[in-house]
This record gives structure tokens, sequence and C-alpha cells, in this order.
């Protein structure tokens, strides 16, 4: 990398426009104003910084009541800048901790403490002054204000990122310490360096953690993914393989049934039963791949057993009511033709939303509604808000809506999933129909 690439490249990594700003959390919870918490949790923190500053810079440091008023309400001010723009901020603070600094130095002759019920200036006669170039070298609310800037910042930015704002604040305070040399009170040049730098380090491991974390979840759902798929094709290969078988046999009959065949229609049958038997070992070969974990023994216990069907819910919910749970079915329309793949995704998709009602709203009553019509199958399982907190769960838990959204999209359809306005949740799944007609 060339000198110039690196420049223009340190550039854009801390130009002010550069750097995302605080977006509101992601979370569920009511109220709604909880996703703003770390913005009011910014704003609260900069008043009160202001206010310290401007009291210390005043009594402290002996600064005129305007000066120390427009440093420590400018100064802090960055940290409400951080939230939109945070490396505009983060110049912001550094210029304003070098003018701090340099307006504190200069704001007593002695660069001693103030007297009491002096706070401009010195009384008529000082016994022993202190030296002119005594005190420290940064102002302590610019210290504490910068560290906060600094901390807000690296947890936004790349690693690099914050490497080049401690170097950037190293050159700064060394600059300072050229100008005013001799001040070794705490803050000095190594204090300052050393905060920063530590500060820097530990918001940086934070934000890799947290970007690990995001990363692991990611992984995890598109593994969810992928398992869900798999499990969905193993159900569905004996649907398929039945068809395959039916049209293989029908092919090889044909000709029997009709007298003196030409022999380019007997020709076409064959390679319509040949192609039907081949596509039949093909879907073995690709169900065994995803069956390999299943062991060498092939078929998993779970794969045994016939696939259920909406005639089956009125089992499922039997089933479920003897576990303690509230629910009811209601079935309402004339059953259209349906395939059975939608015959396993609906029953599959009201099986896992009872058995999320379970696992996370215990005690609550669950309702489920299935209404048939001509073209389409809709399911609506809802519940209401759970009496008592769920039990903690220690499996993997937190992909049941994935899995769902994938059935639906597999025939075509759509499911939406969210919490009730009045408590609960509502699943609402809407399956295209097979085009054969009523029955």
């Amino acid at each position: 990398m060339t000198v110039g690439s690196f420049v223009r490249n340190a550039w854009r990594d801390l130009s002010p426009a550069a750097g995302p700003p605080l977006l509101p959390l992601d979370v569920p919870s009511r109220p709604r104003f909880a996703a703003w918490l770390p913005h009011a949790l910014v704003a609260a923190g900069a008043v009160v910084l202001a206010g310290s500053s401007w009291h210390i810079l005043l009594t402290d440091y002996a600064l005129p009541n305007g000066w120390a008023a427009t440093l420590g309400i400018v100064h802090a001010s960055a940290l409400v800048v951080c939230v939109f723009r945070p490396m505009a901020a983060w110049w912001l603070s550094l210029a304003m901790a070098a003018a701090t600094a340099l307006a504190a130095a200069s704001a007593r002759p002695d660069g001693g403490p103030p007297w009491p019920g002096h706070p401009a200036g010195p009384p008529p006669t000082v016994p022993d002054p202190l030296p002119a170039e005594t005190g420290p070298l940064w102002a302590g609310p610019s210290l504490s204000v910068h560290l906060a800037v600094l901390a807000l910042v690296a947890l936004r930015v790349p690693a690099r990122v914050a490497a080049l704002m401690w170097a950037h604040t190293a050159a700064v305070t060394v600059g300072l310490a050229i100008a005013l040399p001799g001040r070794d009170e705490f803050p000095s040049l190594v204090e300052v360096l050393l905060v920063s730098g530590t500060v820097l380090l530990a918001a940086a491991a934070l934000r890799g953690r947290g970007d690990a974390l995001r990363g692991l979840a990611r992984e995890r759902r598109r593994r969810a993914l992928l398992e869900e798929r798999a499990r969905i094709a193993r159900e569905l290969h004996d649907v398929v393989a039945h068809h395959m078988s039916v049209v293989a046999v029908q092919a090889e009959a044909a000709p029997y049934r009709v007298a003196e065949v030409p022999d380019e229609l007997a020709r076409s049958f064959a390679t319509i039963r040949a192609n039907a038997v081949e596509a039949i070992d093909e879907l073995h070969r690709v169900l065994g791949l995803l069956r390999e974990e299943d062991g060498p023994g092939g078929r998993a216990p779970a794969d045994s057993a016939p696939q259920p069907t909406l005639d089956g819910l009125d089992g499922l919910v039997d089933g479920l009511r003897a576990t303690g749970l509230d629910v009811d079915l209601r079935v309402s329309g004339r059953r259209p033709a349906t395939t059975p793949a939608l015959e396993v995704s609906a029953y599959r998709i009201v099986q896992e939303a009872l058995s999320n009602v379970l696992r996370h709203a215990p005690g609550a009553a669950a309702r489920v509604v299935v209404a048939h019509h001509p073209d389409r199958v809709e399911l609506t399982i809802g519940n209401g808000p759970s009496p008592r907190a769920p039990a903690p769960s220690a499996g993997r838990t937190g992909h049941g809506i994935l899995g769902m959204r994938e059935r639906a999209a597999m025939l075509g359809g759509e499911l939406a999933a969210g919490p009730r306005p009045g408590g609960g949740f509502t699943v609402t799944a809407v399956l295209p129909a097979g085009k054969e007609g009523p029955r």
C-alpha cells in the first residue's frame, strides 16, 4: 500500500460524514419508546457532563463564567452529535479538548488551584506562587467527555478506525505537551494516552464480541433453514415417489390395454416408464444424502410414520388438550382439492404454532381456525396473554416461525406471525389449493 492510498483510506475512515448512526434497538418489547432508550441515555449523559464541566471549569480552573459555560456545553454536545455523526462528534470532541486545555492553562498565571472566594483570579498578595507551567495537561472535564465519545464511536467502527482515532488523540496530546511544557499533574501525557487507549481497546473488544455473536446467530438461522428444508424434503419424498411410481406403472400397463398399439406409441410409453423409474432412483439418492445424519440404517424413525394430513387435526388438538392446553378448533367451508404437500404443510404449521403456545405462553387459551376456500386454505392460530412466565428452555428454540414460513413459501403461499395488540400471538397462513376441483 502506497502512502497516498493509506492517506486516502485514513481520510475515508475518519471523514466527519463516516460512521453509522446509532439505530433504535430491535426489541419487541413495549412500550415502543424502549427502542430509543440508548439515545435517551446518551442525551441524559450529555446534560450531566455539560453541567459538571461548566461547574468544574468555573471553580477548579478559574475560567470566566462565559468561557466555562461555552466550553463545557459545546464539548458535551459532542455526545449528542455522536448519535447521528460519530466521526464528526469525535473531531468536535478532540478540538474542544485542545481548546479547553489551552484556555485552562492561560486562565491562572500560577497554574495552581483557585483561592476560595476568588474564582476569577488570585488575591492581591500570593506567598510562594507556583510556577506558571504546573498543572494538568488536559482539563479533567474534557478528558471525561472525550473518553465517552471515544467509547461510543469505537463501538460502531472497525478496529483500524479506532487505532487511527487513538493515534490522532495521541498526536494532539503530544502537541499540547510541547506547547505547555512541565504540566505533569493528572491527567498528564502518559495518563491521557493510557486511559484513551484502554477505553478504545475495551470498546473494540465489545464490538468484536457483538459482531461474533451476530455472525453466530446468522449461521444458526442458516443452519436451521437448511435443516427445515431437509425435513420438508424428507416428508415430501414419499408423496413424490408415490406419484412417480403410479406414472411408471400406468406407462408400463398402457400398451396392454389397447389392441395393436403402434410401435412408436409403445416406445413412447417405454420412455415414459424409464424416465419415471430413473426419477424415483434419483429421489432415493438425493434423500439418502439428506438422511446421512440418521446413520447407516437410512430412514429415521420419524420418517417411518405416515405423513399427517388435515384430517389429523382433531387428534392433534385432543392430544394437546390432554396436556392441559385450552385449545379450540373451528373448521369452516368446503375443503377444496388439496395436494399431499399442502396437507402435510398445513398440519405441520398448526402443530408448530400450538407447540409454541405451550412453550412460550403456558396457561394461555388458543384457537385454531381452518377456513376452506375454493382456491386456498387459510389457517389462523392465535392465543391470548399468558398468565405466567414461561419456563426457561435448555433446548434450541426460536426457529419455529422460520420453518412455518418455509413451508408456506414452498407452496407459493404466505405466512404472517406477530404479537396481538391486547397480548398474545397470532400466526396466519394462506396456502393455495390444487386445481383438481372440490371434493
